[in-house]
């Protein structure tokens, strides 16, 4: 009988998690409920596989950040004012329109 390598390391695995489970449970009951509960959320991730929802809306961010920054550089290269400026600070600043560099 030949037994795998991933057998045995799930086999101590599991060893080592009911050897630490008894300890926490014997020096305080209430951390085992929240030991308990944090193996129930990890085995849920790893069934949902949310390490690549995480990547998938890290990577949907990086290109929303990288978009508006393009859109800050273009605008500031443009000299596009808000228009919600008012008239004088327009005039002090007619010099600064242009390539900013």
């Amino acid at each position: 009988m030949v037994i795998s390598m991933r057998r045995v390391r799930s086999i101590i695995y599991l060893a080592l998690l009911a050897a630490a489970g008894l300890i926490v449970a014997l020096i305080n009951p209430l951390y085992m409920s929240a030991v308990i509960s944090m193996f129930a959320f990890l085995m849920i991730a790893r069934q949902m596989n949310l390490h690549r929802l995480a990547a998938a809306m890290m990577k949907k961010y990086a290109k929303n950040v990288s978009r508006i920054r393009f859109e800050i550089r273009a605008k500031l290269h443009t000299g596009f004012r808000d228009a919600s400026s008012s008239e004088d600070s327009e005039e002090r600043h007619v010099r600064s329109l242009g390539c900013l560099r």
